[in-house]
C-alpha cells in the first residue's frame, strides 16, 4: 500500500507551524503592493495563497481531506516566488530562518499529487516529464543541439580539459535562438575577462530544477546525484549559470545531494560583479539609456542576491539604474515560476507578468532588464499582452555590449 502524503509528512512541521494569520496576504504596504501574485490575479479566496495552501495540507495529513482534480489545481496555482515565506513573521529567533515554508509545502503538496493521483495532473507537466526521461531536459531539445552550441562558443569540453570555470548553459538558454545568442555574448564577455572557461555540450545534463517544481521529486533527486558526480568528475572549481533557476537548484538543491558539490556555484551577475571588483573586466563601450531591474525569485528571494546585478549595471558606462516602487524583497513576480507557463495554457502567468511591466513603466525606464530566461519570456509576453514598447533584455546584453 503506497504512503500517502509521504513528502507532505516531511515537511509537516512547517504546516504546522503556521498560524493562520494572513500576514502571506495582507503585508501591503507603499513598498508592497501585494504578497501573493496568484491571489492578486484570481478571485482571491483563501486557496489562492499560502494561508489557504497551508490549510489544505494539514487536511491532507490529518486525512480530513480528500485529494482530487480540483485539489491538484490549487497545488499547481502558485508560482513558488516565496514572497509569502518573506513576509512571514514566523521566524526562528536563534537561526533567522523561516519557521513556515509555503514554497516547500507546496512542492511535496504536488509531488504526493504526481505519486499517487497523476490522473488528476494537468497531463502538460507530465509531457514535459516524459520529455526529461527522453532527452534528458524538459524541452525535449536532442542532445546534438547543446553539442553544437559548444562548436559555436570555441570553447573546451569539461571532461575532456579540466577547466577553472565551468559555464553551465542550462537547457532554456539552448531551446531557441534568441536565448542561444545570449550564451554566445556571456562567453565572450567571459572569455575577454582571460576566464578559463569549459563547457559540457552534448554531456550536459538538466539541472532537475523545473522537474523538482512540478512535483517529480524523485526524479529530480535522481538527476541531482547523477549531475553532482559528473560536475565533480571535471575538476572545476567554480560554476556559472546564466539562468536563475539553474542557480537556485546548484546552490541550494544540490546542498542535499548524496555527494558533496565540490564546485562553487555563482549566477553570472556574481561572476560578473566579482570580475569587475577585481579590475578583470573592463568597459570601453558607453550606452546612454536609463534601465529598471527586474528582480528573479530563484535568484533574489530564494539566494538573497539583490546586490551584484545592480553593481554590474551601475558600472556600465552611460547606463542609470532607476529602481521600481517593488524592488529586491519586495519585487513583483514574473509569474513564470514553478510551472505556471503550464498552468491554465500560461494565461494566468501573463496576467501576473503584466503588474511587472507596469510598474517598470512607471519609472520612466527606457528597458526592462533582468537576470533569468524564464524572466525574461514571461515579461516579453506580459508586454506583449500590453501593447508595451519597453524592451525586455538581459543583463548580458548590456555587458556584452560595453565591452
Amino acid at each position: 500500500m503506497a504512503d500517502n502524503n509521504k513528502a507532505l509528512k516531511n515537511v509537516g512541521l512547517y504546516v504546522y507551524s503556521c498560524r493562520k494569520c494572513g500576514q502571506c496576504a495582507n503585508k501591503v504596504t507603499d513598498a508592497i503592493p501585494y504578497v501573493c501574485p496568484v491571489r492578486e490575479k484570481t478571485p482571491g479566496f483563501d486557496h489562492f495563497y499560502a494561508r489557504g495552501k497551508n490549510v489544505i495540507a494539514q487536511g491532507l495529513l490529518e486525512e480530513e481531506i480528500e485529494p482530487s482534480k480540483e485539489l491538484a489545481d490549487v497545488a499547481y496555482s502558485c508560482t513558488l516566488c516565496g514572497n509569502c515565506m518573506d513576509k512571514c513573521g514566523a521566524i526562528d529567533q536563534n537561526t533567522g530562518e523561516p519557521l513556515v515554508d509555503p514554497v516547500k509545502i507546496v512542492e511535496a503538496m504536488r509531488e504526493d499529487l504526481l505519486t499517487d493521483h497523476p490522473e488528476w495532473v494537468d497531463s502538460e507537466y507530465k509531457v514535459l516529464l516524459t520529455k526529461t526521461q527522453q532527452y534528458d531536459n524538459p524541452w525535449g531539445l536532442p542532445r546534438s543541439v547543446k553539442g553544437k552550441l559548444e562548436k559555436k562558443l570555441s570553447l573546451p569540453n569539461a571532461l575532456k580539459k579540466p577547466p577553472e570555470v565551468l559555464l553551465f548553459v542550462g537547457c532554456t538558454a539552448a531551446s531557441n535562438p534568441i536565448q542561444t545568442e545570449r550564451v554566445i555574448r556571456a562567453s565572450e564577455i567571459l572569455k575577454k575577462a582571460d576566464v578559463n572557461l569549459a563547457v559540457l555540450g552534448k554531456d550536459e545534463p538538466c539541472c532537475g530544477s523545473v522537474q523538482k517544481r512540478i512535483g517529480a521529486g524523485e526524479q529530480a533527486r535522481e538527476m541531482m546525484n547523477k549531475n553532482i558526480h559528473l560536475f565533480n568528475k571535471t575538476g572545476c572549481k567554480t560554476i556559472v549559470t546564466l539562468c536563475a533557476g539553474c542557480a537556485n537548484a546548484l546552490k541550494n538543491d544540490y546542498s542535499n545531494g548524496e555527494e558533496k558539490l565540490k564546485p562553487r556555484v555563482y549566477h553570472i551577475v556574481e561572476f560578473l560583479a566579482q570580475l569587475i571588483k577585481q579590475d578583470k573586466l573592463k568597459f570601453s563601450q558607453k550606452q546612454n539609456k536609463k534601465v529598471t531591474y527586474h528582480d528573479p525569485c530563484h535568484l533574489g528571494r530564494h539566494m538573497g542576491v539583490y546586490d551584484a546585478p545592480r553593481e554590474v549595471l551601475k558600472a556600465l558606462p552611460g547606463v542609470e539604474l532607476v529602481e521600481r516602487t517593488a524592488t529586491r524583497n519586495n519585487t513583483i513576480c514574473c509569474g513564470a515560476g514553478g510551472g505556471m507557463r503550464i498552468f491554465e495554457s500560461g494565461t494566468l502567468a501573463v496576467k501576473i507578468g503584466e503588474a511587472a511591466i507596469e510598474s517598470a513603466l512607471q519609472t520612466g525606464a527606457e528597458e526592462l532588464v533582468s537576470a533569468c530566461p524564464f524572466c525574461e519570456m514571461n515579461l516579453e509576453a506580459s508586454g506583449k499582452a500590453l501593447n508595451s514598447q519597453m524592451p525586455v533584455l538581459d543583463i548580458i546584453d548590456l555587458v556584452y555590449e560595453a565591452v
